[in-house]
């Protein structure tokens, strides 16, 4: 379980929108004879800054912001934490005594912008990752199918189901396959309430529910559904960097518009 986080470094991508301002922003001037791409001023948003902490719950986590605010991005960052799952050439090749050595140097030689307080080391043996965008079977599918794999003939089967599909049909089956498999994990669900019906919604939410009480997995959800967010006191707000009250959040956000 992952007690909290803190950012240990600036986390800062060059700035394209004026949204971005809102971060944080400076500008950056290349030295003479510097060895970057950039030879006239740009601008830099921070987008997560140095000593930003945050506290998780032990169950569900519901993560809530703007498009842009940095949802996405924080999963990610966790994710290359965690590290990636090798395959044999990467162990045989990479010396490695085991798969433990490998998980073991990955630790060693991180360097990017994260420290994680957890129970137990968060690697890809204990999380698992799920972006509605990239995991999309119709997306993701004909990414991996191999015409000389033995399995090509199965994964061109679920593609045309999935195409025959609605994007909300065709994701269902790959989030109850993960809340109901996964036990003992880090679970992170990004915006995996895209294309849902409202029904589906619902059902999402139970499901994540079981998959916490049952599966005692730790779930973290980004989300912009109304129908998990009404479901929870407390939401984390990427604008903010705070955990808020779900009622005041929404009454703002009614306000905004």
């Amino acid at each position: 379980m992952i007690k909290s986080l803190t950012f240990i470094n600036d986390y800062d991508l060059i700035l394209s929108k004026e949204s971005q301002k809102r971060f944080g922003y400076k500008t950056i001037k290349p030295k003479k004879n510097s060895h970057t791409r950039e030879k006239h001023p740009y601008k830099i948003f921070y987008l997560f800054r140095k000593g930003l902490h945050i506290d998780f719950k032990p169950d569900v986590n519901i993560i809530v912001g703007e498009n842009g605010s940095g949802k996405t991005t924080l999963f990610s960052l966790i994710e290359n934490y965690a590290g990636k799952q090798p395959n044999k050439m990467v162990l045989l090749m990479g010396d490695y005594k085991d798969e433990q050595d490998y998980i073991n140097q990955h630790r060693e030689k991180y360097k990017g912008e994260l420290q994680i307080d957890s129970d137990v080391d968060i690697t890809y043996k204990n999380t698992v990752f799920f972006s509605a965008e990239h995991d999309n079977p119709v997306v993701a599918i004909p990414k991996i199918a191999n015409p000389n794999s033995p399995n090509f003939l199965s994964l061109s089967l679920e593609l045309w189901n999935a195409s025959e599909e609605s994007h909300g049909e065709s994701m269902q089956p790959v989030l109850e396959y993960i809340l109901t498999n996964a036990k003992n994990c880090c679970i992170f669900l990004d915006e995996p309430d895209t294309a849902l019906s409202l029904g589906k919604q619902i059902w999402l939410y139970k499901a994540i529910q079981k998959s916490a009480r049952e599966n005692h997995n730790q779930i973290f959800v980004s989300t912009h559904a109304m129908a998990l967010i009404n479901q929870y006191e407390t939401i984390f707000d990427m604008e903010t960097r705070q955990w808020v009250n779900k009622d005041n959040y929404i009454n703002q956000m009614l306000k905004a518009k």
